[in-house]
Protein backbone atom coordinates (compact mmCIF):
# COMPACT_ATOMS: atom_id res chain seq x y z
CA UNK A 1 0.00 0.00 0.00
CA UNK A 2 1.46 3.28 -1.31
CA UNK A 3 0.77 6.23 1.22
CA UNK A 4 1.36 10.21 0.18
CA UNK A 5 2.18 12.60 2.87
CA UNK A 6 1.12 16.17 2.49
CA UNK A 7 2.09 19.14 4.23
CA UNK A 8 -0.31 21.80 3.76
CA UNK A 9 1.63 24.84 5.06
CA UNK A 10 2.94 28.23 3.37
CA UNK A 11 5.67 28.53 6.32
CA UNK A 12 6.45 24.98 5.28
CA UNK A 13 6.04 25.41 1.37
CA UNK A 14 8.18 28.57 1.87
CA UNK A 15 11.00 26.85 4.33
CA UNK A 16 10.52 29.49 6.91
CA UNK A 17 9.31 26.83 8.97
CA UNK A 18 10.10 23.14 9.95
CA UNK A 19 7.91 20.02 9.12
CA UNK A 20 7.22 18.66 12.02
CA UNK A 21 4.03 16.39 11.34
CA UNK A 22 5.37 14.63 8.35
CA UNK A 23 7.92 12.82 10.14
CA UNK A 24 5.21 11.49 12.95
CA UNK A 25 3.55 10.33 10.33
CA UNK A 26 5.96 8.54 8.22
CA UNK A 27 7.12 6.66 11.34
CA UNK A 28 3.72 5.24 12.24
CA UNK A 29 2.47 4.17 8.66
CA UNK A 30 5.75 2.41 8.16
CA UNK A 31 4.52 0.10 11.33
CA UNK A 32 1.63 -1.00 9.50
CA UNK A 33 4.05 -1.56 6.47
CA UNK A 34 2.80 1.26 4.09
CA UNK A 35 5.02 2.41 1.76
CA UNK A 36 5.51 6.19 2.24
CA UNK A 37 6.34 9.09 -0.03
CA UNK A 38 6.62 12.47 1.07
CA UNK A 39 4.84 14.77 -1.48
CA UNK A 40 6.49 18.61 -1.64
CA UNK A 41 4.44 20.75 0.98
CA UNK A 42 2.03 23.02 -0.29
CA UNK A 43 0.94 26.34 0.45
CA UNK A 44 -2.09 26.92 2.06
CA UNK A 45 -3.99 27.96 -1.70
CA UNK A 46 -7.52 25.72 -2.36
CA UNK A 47 -6.69 25.63 -5.78
CA UNK A 48 -3.36 24.52 -5.30
CA UNK A 49 -4.40 22.02 -2.81
CA UNK A 50 -7.27 20.51 -4.80
CA UNK A 51 -5.01 20.21 -8.08
CA UNK A 52 -2.40 18.49 -5.94
CA UNK A 53 -4.95 16.08 -4.28
CA UNK A 54 -6.67 15.36 -7.57
CA UNK A 55 -3.32 14.63 -9.57
CA UNK A 56 -2.35 12.14 -7.24
CA UNK A 57 -5.76 10.10 -7.44
CA UNK A 58 -5.97 10.59 -10.74
CA UNK A 59 -2.47 8.83 -11.95
CA UNK A 60 -2.78 6.47 -8.99
CA UNK A 61 0.18 7.63 -7.23
CA UNK A 62 -1.10 6.69 -4.18
CA UNK A 63 -3.59 4.49 -2.26
CA UNK A 64 -4.07 6.64 0.92
CA UNK A 65 -3.16 10.52 0.71
CA UNK A 66 -2.79 11.89 4.33
CA UNK A 67 -2.57 15.74 4.52
CA UNK A 68 -1.37 17.48 7.39
CA UNK A 69 -2.88 21.26 8.72
CA UNK A 70 -5.08 23.65 7.37
CA UNK A 71 -7.74 22.24 9.42
CA UNK A 72 -8.67 24.92 11.55
CA UNK A 73 -10.60 28.18 11.49
CA UNK A 74 -7.94 30.32 10.49
CA UNK A 75 -8.49 32.62 7.37
CA UNK A 76 -6.02 30.81 5.35
CA UNK A 77 -7.30 26.81 6.30
CA UNK A 78 -8.48 25.74 2.82
CA UNK A 79 -8.01 21.85 3.29
CA UNK A 80 -11.39 20.47 4.19
CA UNK A 81 -12.86 22.37 1.40
CA UNK A 82 -9.83 21.77 -1.13
CA UNK A 83 -10.70 17.80 -0.35
CA UNK A 84 -13.83 17.80 -0.16
CA UNK A 85 -14.22 19.22 -3.85
CA UNK A 86 -12.08 16.47 -5.31
CA UNK A 87 -13.58 13.16 -3.64
CA UNK A 88 -16.50 11.53 -5.11
CA UNK A 89 -17.51 9.70 -1.84
CA UNK A 90 -17.17 11.49 1.96
CA UNK A 91 -16.41 9.19 4.56
CA UNK A 92 -17.52 11.34 7.52
CA UNK A 93 -17.17 8.93 10.03
CA UNK A 94 -12.81 9.05 9.55
CA UNK A 95 -12.69 12.85 10.76
CA UNK A 96 -15.79 12.57 13.24
CA UNK A 97 -14.30 9.85 14.91
CA UNK A 98 -10.80 11.50 15.32
CA UNK A 99 -12.81 15.00 16.32
CA UNK A 100 -14.34 12.72 19.12
CA UNK A 101 -11.88 10.99 19.95
CA UNK A 102 -9.35 14.73 20.39
CA UNK A 103 -12.30 16.78 22.12
CA UNK A 104 -12.13 14.60 25.48
CA UNK A 105 -8.62 16.29 25.96
CA UNK A 106 -8.88 19.25 24.01
CA UNK A 107 -12.04 20.81 23.87
CA UNK A 108 -10.55 23.29 21.17
CA UNK A 109 -11.20 20.31 18.74
CA UNK A 110 -14.43 20.94 18.02
CA UNK A 111 -13.40 23.59 16.35
CA UNK A 112 -11.39 21.62 13.43
CA UNK A 113 -12.78 20.76 10.27
CA UNK A 114 -11.22 17.89 8.60
CA UNK A 115 -12.93 15.50 6.42
CA UNK A 116 -11.89 12.28 4.68
CA UNK A 117 -13.57 10.67 1.58
CA UNK A 118 -12.38 8.64 -1.46
CA UNK A 119 -11.84 9.37 -5.55
CA UNK A 120 -11.24 6.77 -7.63
CA UNK A 121 -8.98 4.53 -5.35
CA UNK A 122 -7.44 6.67 -3.17
CA UNK A 123 -8.63 7.54 0.34
CA UNK A 124 -8.13 10.91 1.21
CA UNK A 125 -7.74 12.11 5.50
CA UNK A 126 -7.08 15.33 6.84
CA UNK A 127 -5.06 15.49 9.96
CA UNK A 128 -3.98 18.16 12.13
CA UNK A 129 -0.85 20.36 12.42
CA UNK A 130 0.70 19.20 15.69
CA UNK A 131 2.86 16.43 15.44
CA UNK A 132 1.33 15.38 19.40
CA UNK A 133 -2.27 15.45 18.09
CA UNK A 134 -1.17 13.63 14.66
CA UNK A 135 -0.25 10.38 16.33
CA UNK A 136 -3.06 10.12 18.96
CA UNK A 137 -5.42 10.55 16.03
CA UNK A 138 -3.40 7.78 14.06
CA UNK A 139 -3.52 5.67 17.00
CA UNK A 140 -6.88 5.94 16.90
CA UNK A 141 -8.03 5.39 13.63
CA UNK A 142 -4.94 3.80 11.47
CA UNK A 143 -6.71 0.03 11.79
CA UNK A 144 -9.80 1.87 9.98
CA UNK A 145 -7.35 3.50 7.28
CA UNK A 146 -5.61 0.40 7.07
CA UNK A 147 -9.22 -1.29 6.73
CA UNK A 148 -10.61 0.83 4.19
CA UNK A 149 -7.72 1.10 1.93
CA UNK A 150 -7.80 -2.77 1.84
CA UNK A 151 -11.64 -2.26 1.13
CA UNK A 152 -10.64 -0.25 -2.10
CA UNK A 153 -8.28 -2.24 -3.15
CA UNK A 154 -10.43 -5.28 -3.45
CA UNK A 155 -8.99 -7.12 -0.39
CA UNK A 156 -12.45 -7.34 1.21
CA UNK A 157 -15.93 -7.26 -0.08
CA UNK A 158 -18.18 -6.21 2.61
CA UNK A 159 -17.59 -2.88 4.69
CA UNK A 160 -19.06 -4.59 8.02
CA UNK A 161 -16.82 -7.57 8.31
Amino acid sequence: MKVAIIPVDTQIYQKLKEDTGSPVVKRMMGQVSFKTELIQPVPNDKNVIRQVLARIADAGIADLVLTIGGIGCRENDWVPEATKSIVEKELPGLSEGMRLYMVRTRKRAMLTRGTAGIRKHTLFVNLPGSPKVIRECLEYILPEIVYAVEVLLGEHDDINE
